[in-house]
């Protein structure tokens, strides 16, 4: 039951603010006021268990916590906060809905205003291009069916995000639906209206004249009520929440129209408009099915990553084969892949060769050879022979799924642009209201305009008013480009990096596994200590490290077991091997004295190689020397970062000899040698603090916080999970030469979205000054509102297409 005489009283349970209607509880003498049932429920536990006694607060029992833990009663606090609280360091979790009934870019915020303020949810990012919205929330504090049960109170539907299309096709057709019958209504009050319009040149018999707005008003009401229908809801649930939005302005142009008309027919008058209200529905749906249209087209890419994932394995378990879901899988398990199949985890390949059509993951067309000790990665596809494979990484571990998850971020999270024309158009709509009743005042009672004649033409500054196409504008134009991004072999991972990337002025190059391939050899320095040396980089996952071991079981050394190992962070590696210290790294980390070991490593520096220098027990024996090769495409980046006046630099943790060398040979700017992990976020963070707009391109796990302080984190798909994570774009197939593909494509995009934004604004500019000084009608207007959608969509959809 509720109670009004409690409204706005805190929850006698968890302290929030029970609104205008609040569930009440009667506990002895008191009407107790509660949030929530669930409140209400626990309430009454606590009193029949006899728990809450004198001086006890009822937030202080298990009972409580455990509630609180299970999402069966509120988050505690003090009033309704104005934004959604989440206590720090409490576990949260992602959830993304696809939405159905979004008319404009005002629906999207105001799905988002009203999420953030539930409590428990963390953020809430709705994508207008592709009706998707992604919510990161807090199990312990709110029941994940909660956020599809608020979004439908607002009017909206919410269903999982399965990657599939059916609920867009269900709306889609629901549309269409809805505009043929709103066409068919137009078309024939159109052809009946004619009757009319003779009237004013010649006499019709007054049964015609009194019984035709009748007719005509009877096939408008299919019009208004159910091909308008979500128009009017949209509009009256606004208004419900305060809010004047785009189907504001339609909502009152139909009814104003539809009401005028009707109230002529009853009085007999001459001036009916239902042709018009017919018209401005029609049209008006028309625009939303090509919107439709457009954000089908924009979704295909999520659509299409998810109809990559396999749903069934191949497992092989004691000498069986036997399809199970991929669910299923655990790390270790073998499983099969065979011709025209698709590999349902990463992996490694532990017999057989095949061609893989890696494409939808690097942007490579053609085939990839992958034989026994390769890797394999979830999605692609088996062109011919037969894979035998060992699970690595299953279900969301896979390289596929965190292609899919960054995807799904990238369209979920709002440009900065975007976010700017939400809210010009939060204070447009509302002008738009205003400045369409004073229109109408002024040529009714200024400009001595009949009322019908002027009430239509306050009405055409509604229609031509209405911002669709600048809702559209930018949406659709950052969906394409992370769409064909996508294709490229690009991932990005912030669709805000769009706009980053033509404000850059300094590119910042990782040298090793990034302007290197990071394949080092160990070819040269002394070798005599090398089994000692190779039982502790054993122990090291560094690529100096991974080659003295593979040099030492090429020769054939028995390699012992480390103890006590020491990683020295950005500096080396030191353990213990049969009772002596072995400690292997820089130069600063082993301190060598010998002149003659420095002059010798100083020369292998000096034609680009890399040095290490190590010690047994504290005393300095020696150096190794390693090899390591420039990436084909390196100097040419360099080259094309130039040409746009980029300026470049090196940095490495690599001695100042063997930086200066790579340096020299790839034609940077600059380099900075001898840095530790932490140093290059400090560099990123100096140049930017200099006024610099920097990208820092990387791979390892030293590379990721300079990859997340920079204004543009580049890293390469070969790279660190880390890395890849810290950075806004990655590059799936580690080619260089796509870092100037990101560059080209944000160029384009920014381009497109000021073209939509310009004839946007231009067009509602113009058509408001026309609609004002009388020179349009509202059936022009309402054409004119489909056609500059029309062209928003149509120039976003280059960003689609292949260049040249």
């Amino acid at each position: 039951m509720t109670d009004q005489a409690t409204a706005g009283a805190p929850c006698a349970l968890c302290g929030l603010d029970c609104g205008a209607s609040p569930q009440t509880g009667r506990f002895g003498p008191d009407n107790l006021p509660f949030c929530c049932a669930g409140c209400v429920n626990v309430y009454a536990i606590l009193m029949e268990s006899g728990m809450l006694g004198p001086g006890v607060s009822p937030r202080d029992t298990r009972v409580f916590k455990r509630s609180l833990e299970m999402g069966l009663v509120s988050t505690p606090g003090s009033g309704a906060p104005a934004r959604s609280v989440v206590p720090d360091g409490i576990e949260t979790a992602e959830a993304m809905y696809q939405l159905s009934g979004l008319w404009c870019s005002s629906c999207a915020w105001l799905i988002e205003h009203a999420l953030t303020r539930e409590p428990g949810i963390v953020s809430a990012d709705v994508h207008f291009a592709s009706d998707l919205v992604k919510v990161r929330y807090a199990p312990q504090l709110l029941p994940p069916e909660r956020i599809p049960a608020r979004i439908a109170a607002l009017g909206y539907g919410a269903e999982p995000y399965t990657g599939g299309t059916e609920a867009a096709d269900r709306e889609g057709r629901d549309l269409l639906l809805r505009l043929g019958v709103a066409t068919f209504l137009w078309v024939n009050v159109m052809m009946l209206n004619l009757a009319i319009y003779i009237g004013y040149f010649q006499a019709t018999p007054d049964s015609i004249r009194h019984t035709l707005p009748w007719v005509l008003a009877a096939l408008t009401v299919p019009a208004v009520t159910y091909g308008a229908w979500p128009i009017l809801r949209l509009a009256w649930l606004g208004a419900a929440h305060r809010t004047v939005r785009m189907e504001t302005l339609l909502a009152l142009g139909i009814l104003a129209a539809f009401s005028y008309s009707t109230a002529e027919a009853v009085r007999g008058g001459d001036h009916i408009y239902f042709d018009t209200v017919c018209a401005i529905v029609a049209l008006v749906l028309v625009g939303k099915n090509v919107e439709r249209a457009a954000k089908t087209h924009t979704a295909r890419t999520v659509t299409m990553l998810h109809r990559l994932m396999p749903t069934k394995a191949r497992l092989v378990s004691a000498g069986q084969e036997r399809f199970v879901s991929v669910e299923a899988l655990k790390p270790g398990d073998q499983f099969l892949v065979k011709a025209g199949e698709r590999v349902p985890a990463d992996g490694e390949i532990l017999e057989g060769e095949a061609h893989l059509d890696e494409s939808a993951l690097t942007g490579e067309a053609a085939p990839i050879a992958r034989r026994a000790g390769g890797m394999v990665s979830s999605g692609t596809l088996a062109i011919d022979g037969v894979l035998r494979v060992r699970a690595a990484r299953v279900g969301g571990d896979t390289t596929l799924t965190g292609i899919v998850r960054a995807v799904e971020q990238a369209l979920a999270k709002r440009s900065h642009i975007e976010q700017a024309v939400d809210r010009v158009s939060r204070v447009f709509v509302p002008g738009v209201v205003v400045l369409s009743v004073l229109t109408f005042v002024a040529w009714w009672l200024l400009g001595g305009m009949a009322i019908g004649d002027a009430l239509m033409q306050g009405i055409t500054v509604l229609v031509i008013a209405c911002p669709c196409a600048l809702g559209i504008a930018t949406p659709l134009a950052v969906t394409a480009a992370v769409g064909a991004a996508s294709r490229l072999g690009i991932l990005v991972g912030d669709s805000r990096a769009l706009e980053t990337v033509d404000q850059i002025d300094t590119v910042v190059l990782d040298k090793t596994g990034t302007v290197t391939w990071g394949e080092f050899a160990l070819t040269g320095g002394s070798t005599g200590h090398l089994a000692l040396l190779a039982a502790v980089e054993a122990c090291s996952e560094h690529p100096l490290g991974r080659a003295v071991v593979a040099r030492a079981r090429q020769t054939g050394l028995a390699v012992d077991v480390a103890r006590e190992v020491q990683v020295i962070k950005g500096q080396g590696i030191s353990g213990t091997v049969n009772g002596r210290r072995i400690t292997i790294g820089s130069r600063r980390l082993v301190s060598p004295d010998d002149q003659h070991l420095l002059s010798e490593a100083a020369g292998w520096e000096r034609q680009g190689g890399t040095v290490s220098y190590f010690a047994i027990d504290g005393t300095s024996h020696g150096w190794l020397g390693f090899g390591d090769r420039i990436r084909e495409d390196a100097a040419d980046l360099v080259a094309r970062l130039k040409a746009r006046r980029i300026r470049t630099l090196i940095v490495s943790g690599d001695s100042c000899a063997t930086t200066a060398w790579v340096a020299s040979r790839i034609g940077v700017d600059d380099y900075r040698a001898d840095v530790l992990p932490e140093g290059k976020a400090a560099l990123v963070s100096g140049l930017q603090a200099e006024g610099r707009s920097v990208a820092m391109v990387g791979d390892g796990i030293n590379d990721a916080p300079a990859l997340a302080v920079a204004r543009l984190g580049i890293a390469l798909g070969s790279g660190t999970d880390i890395a890849m994570k810290a950075a806004s774009a990655v590059l799936m197939h580690n080619r260089l030469g796509r870092v100037i593909e990101i560059f080209d494509l944000s160029r384009r995009t920014m381009l497109v979205i000021r073209q939509n934004l310009f004839w946007a604004f231009f067009y509602n500019t113009a058509g408001i000054g026309l609609a004002v000084a009388g020179l349009l009608n509202p059936i022009v207007a309402a054409a004119g509102m489909v056609l500059s959608s029309a062209s928003v969509v149509g120039n976003s959809y280059r960003l689609s297409r292949p260049r040249g």
